[in-house]
């Protein structure tokens, strides 16, 4: 992956992840359609966040389907699949919130 703006999003995701791992499920979502999954994988690497699951939406379905029109959102679902929280370039604190208001507890 090469944007240079995602990386700061996905240390954030990781590290929450890292915090409390069984709490959600975590992934990160490409759009590029030329990257290919080692390049996706060597961005997660380069960005401590290696155990983040990721998905290549090369095809648009993602974003669409979730109306994202700007990078780095993060978008947190309850266990209905009900958006409770959507932001551009969240904070840990603030994943962690939406987390519990999802009905998981990352550790916050």
């Amino acid at each position: 992956m090469e944007c240079g703006a995602c990386g700061p999003g996905t240390r954030v995701l990781a590290e929450v992840q890292n915090s409390s791992p069984a709490a959600a499920n975590y992934v990160a979502v490409d759009i590029a359609p030329y990257e290919t999954a080692e390049e996706i994988k060597e961005f997660l690497a380069a960005n401590n966040a290696s155990a983040l699951a990721f998905a290549s939406d090369s095809d648009t379905r993602l974003i669409t389907a979730y109306q994202i029109n700007q990078l780095s959102t993060a978008v947190v679902l309850d266990a209905a699949g009900r958006e409770v929280f959507r932001a551009v370039e969240p904070g840990a604190e603030q994943l962690r919130e939406a987390l519990a208001t999802a009905g998981n507890d990352p550790g916050a």
